[in-house]
């Protein structure tokens, strides 16, 4: 079990104005992006453990990012691939499209 990736490339008018986009995908389905300005940060969608625990009730699911900042994409996705089991103990990644 590890999570997959995928670069989606801008397209258009305005291509140069924009980054690439690094989607982080678990059992083919999205559950996040890295950012990367300035340097690679990992974000993933997970359930919340109480519903009004940010003060919207509204939403199920709840943003995070985690501490670790890599100089490169690939050292990114080495660290999650590393520690998989860690997040999946603490997390419930979203798995809806």
């Amino acid at each position: 079990m590890k999570f997959t990736f995928k670069t989606e490339k801008p397209t258009g008018k305005y291509i140069s104005f924009y980054n690439d986009h690094h989607l982080i995908k678990f059992k083919r389905i999205k559950v996040d992006y890295f950012s990367n300005e300035p340097f690679y940060k990992i974000n993933l969608k997970v359930i919340k453990k109480d519903i009004d625990e940010d003060g919207n009730p509204n939403c199920k699911w709840k943003w995070i990012t985690l501490k670790k900042e890599s100089e490169s994409l690939q050292e990114a996705k080495d660290y999650l691939n590393q520690n998989i089991d860690k997040i999946l103990e603490k997390y419930e990644l979203v798995n809806e499209e």
